[in-house]
């Protein structure tokens, strides 16, 4: 492989994934739009959570549902809307159910000391 080569087929994964990502990228945006006074470093964080969330639910949707690029990216826009004013509360909800599980397996498999 020469480098001309090489060079194209980046160019090619390139523009993909930047396709992929962009209608995460808009709905992140759009909703740091509603919040004007929101730092950067949170600005920068809710573009790397929305992205993210809504890049893999566009997998999930098309490889559930069969239905076009089109169709999964713009619900993957909703989903980027949402996606980084929910984390705190499923990070909290999964810390919570996380911690109680060991109470709850000596509940059920250590015997009740009276």
């Amino acid at each position: 492989m020469d480098l001309r080569t090489f060079l194209h087929a980046a160019g090619e994964w390139g523009i993909e994934l930047l396709g992929s990502l962009t209608p995460s990228l808009i709905g992140a945006a759009v909703a740091q739009a509603w919040k004007p006074a929101m730092p950067w470093r949170q600005r920068m964080l809710q573009w790397v959570v929305g992205s993210t969330v809504s890049y893999y639910a566009t997998l999930a949707i098309i490889a559930v549902t069969d239905w076009n690029g089109f169709v999964a990216q713009s619900i993957a826009f909703g989903i980027a809307l949402l996606a980084y004013d929910a984390t705190p509360r499923v990070a909290k909800a999964a810390i919570d159910a996380l911690t109680s599980i060991p109470g709850r397996l000596a509940d059920r498999f250590l015997p009740n000391k009276d």
